[in-house]
């Protein structure tokens, strides 16, 4: 019996293989130079193929940008929420997004979040899109850990889950753009730091969690 191919050990046919080849390859490029900055010519010189066979996979440069970002994306999410289940307190596992976000290396090119965001700000429409459908996302996920926390008692009733999202969210994306401009900056540190202190904040106290 022939071996099987790599193709066919992954589940993958031959030709989903090249497109997902074609997106990593897209998503660093994008991702470091927006979408204005990145031509199809550096696609094709990057991935080693020709601009016909990328645009047999591709009906456009958006189509591949906005499949390149949500590649980079998923990507960054994984490093910054990947090991949340590991801790089990709400406020453990918020620490932990923040020092998962500021420690861990970012995606080629910084921040994809960030980097739409600016780039498809007065742009592109349907970057701008997949940017507000990531944030809302990424507030949905620290407001479910909120609200769970709350209702385990971990977090005090009083504190409004929506509020510590956009908190911990425009804090750290705050502070990188600031860091990106000011290399010597501290301010994702300081970030950090602060965010620590802001959540030891809302700890339910222990005499109110022996009350319930």
């Amino acid at each position: 019996m022939a071996p099987m191919s790599n193709a066919k050990k992954s589940g993958l046919s031959k030709g989903e293989k090249t497109r997902q080849n074609i997106v990593a390859k897209a998503a660093v490029l994008f991702n470091q130079r927006g979408f204005e900055g990145c031509s199809m010519q550096d696609i094709v010189e990057a991935s080693g193929l020709e601009k016909g066979s990328i645009y047999g996979h591709f009906s456009s440069k958006e189509e591949l940008a906005l499949e390149a970002f949500d590649f980079a994306w998923a990507d960054t999410v994984q490093k910054r929420m990947g090991n949340l289940n590991t801790v089990d307190d709400a406020v453990d596992k918020l620490k932990l997004h923040v020092r998962n976000y500021v420690n861990t290396p970012s995606f080629s090119g910084g921040c994809p979040w960030l980097n739409i965001a600016v780039d498809a700000d007065d742009g592109n429409l349907a970057l701008r899109e997949r940017a507000r459908k990531a944030v809302r996302e990424w507030e949905a996920a620290l407001v479910a850990i909120v609200v769970e926390g709350q209702q385990r008692g971990e977090v005090r009733a009083e504190i409004q889950p929506q509020g510590v999202a956009t908190l911990l969210i425009s804090t750290l994306e705050g502070s990188t753009a600031i860091s990106r401009i000011d290399k010597r900056s501290q301010a994702l540190a300081h970030a950090e730091e602060n965010l620590d202190r802001f959540l030891e904040e809302i700890v339910r106290s222990s005499a109110d969690r022996a009350r319930l």
